[in-house]
């Protein structure tokens, strides 16, 4: 008898069974174990047309980054933003005397006497808009807002108003002064720099975005009494022509500096120079000046 066949054909080893997959994006034949075939993928170079366009991206890319600082200033001026921030502040140094156009009331020579602090008694000065005698210091700090430099020429006195020197009251006071980087003096009584020359600053200041100057204003008045701000005269660009800003007090006041009145209907001083406090020592009198 002829041996029966068997239930499973045997395969031919010739005629692997062949399975698809797909590794990391490669078609892989398997037939065995040990028999693996990859075939990569065929690598495609880019057209000319993908190369022009990256390279217009990337000049395009650094033309933004280039011209960005201008177009930034750009808004900024459309925006209304002012090219300066700026503050501007006093301080009563030791032996300073302030004159008042009337006398105090009986509620305020109260508050001088008990000794009052720096923000009281300059809130009380403030009221009754007392004015620096002979000279008085200001402390101006500017700080650039375009990244272009805005060009300094010149920081000088506006002259908003002028009279006689008050004479209702003169008093003397002790308090700290301050200092500055840059120098600024000026005679309000005469309005001109002193030397023979164009501007009151000793030279120009360019400011960046963010960069600072301090500029110590000095103003003298022997004869008349003035209100007065800061005028700050600059360029930002090439053929816009010279511009100004204006500064004042904190409080929005303009300052005020006076020449001393012959007389004084009350004069308040220390009798003792010693720290005793303020004390009605004349009336109808020159006000006590510190020695120059």
């Amino acid at each position: 008898m002829s041996p029966e066949p068997s239930a499973e054909p045997r395969q031919s080893a010739a005629a692997p069974v062949l399975r698809d997959s797909v590794v990391g994006g490669d078609n892989i034949q398997i037939t065995t174990a040990r028999d693996v075939t990859i075939v990569p993928r065929p690598l495609r170079r880019p057209s000319a047309p993908r190369l022009l366009a990256a390279g217009i991206l990337v000049v395009l890319g650094a033309i933004a980054v280039s011209a960005w600082p201008t177009l930034t200033d750009a808004a900024q001026d459309l925006s209304g933003t002012p090219v300066l921030d700026g503050t501007a502040t006093t301080r009563i140094n030791v032996g300073d005397s302030l004159a008042l156009p009337g006398e105090l009331t009986a509620d305020e020579q109260s508050i001088l006497l008990r000794e009052p602090s720096d923000d009281e008694f300059a809130r009380l000065m403030s009221r009754h808009r007392a004015a620096r005698l002979n000279s008085m210091d200001v402390v101006l700090v500017l700080e650039g807002r375009r990244n272009a430099p805005i060009r300094i020429i010149d920081v000088r006195p506006r002259v908003l108003r002028s009279g006689p020197p008050p004479a209702g009251t003169c008093l003397t006071v002790p308090a700290q002064g301050d200092a500055g980087e840059f120098e600024v003096k000026a005679d309000l009584d005469e309005q001109r720099p002193s030397g023979g020359g164009s501007r009151f600053l000793p030279k120009s200041i360019d400011l960046a975005f963010g960069e600072r100057a301090t500029i110590s204003f000095t103003s003298r008045a022997r004869h008349r009494w003035h209100e007065w701000d800061i005028e700050v005269v600059y360029t930002q660009k090439a053929g816009d022509g010279v511009r100004s800003m204006f500064f004042r007090a904190p409080d929005g006041e303009p300052f005020r500096l006076s020449g001393p009145a012959e007389k004084y209907a009350t004069v308040w001083n220390d009798p003792s120079y010693l720290g005793v406090g303020y004390r009605i020592t004349a009336r109808n009198k020159k006000c006590f000046e510190p020695p120059p």
